[in-house]
């Protein structure tokens, strides 16, 4: 089971970081609909009024982070 969870902790990571760096453009950032969820709709309102860099590095730095715990995982 740790090494499922850790093998798909890896890939989310990858995804993640993948799409952060290559595939979302400058509207991207400003434009990330609803998810019901009170906590994170107010982070990433709060995140979209910084430049798009810092938005950008906390994305990949989120990224990262799922790639790092994978690993731990396994």
């Amino acid at each position: 089971m740790k090494l499922v969870v850790g093998v798909l902790l890896i890939l989310w990571g990858v995804i993640v970081l993948f799409s952060s760096l290559f595939k979302m453009k400058d509207k991207d950032y400003k434009n990330l609909g609803i998810s019901g969820d009170l906590v994170w709709d107010a982070l990433f309102a709060l995140l979209s009024k910084f430049p798009k860099r810092v938005y950008k590095s906390f994305v990949a730095s989120t990224g990262i982070a799922l790639i790092v715990i994978g690993v731990v995982v396994l």
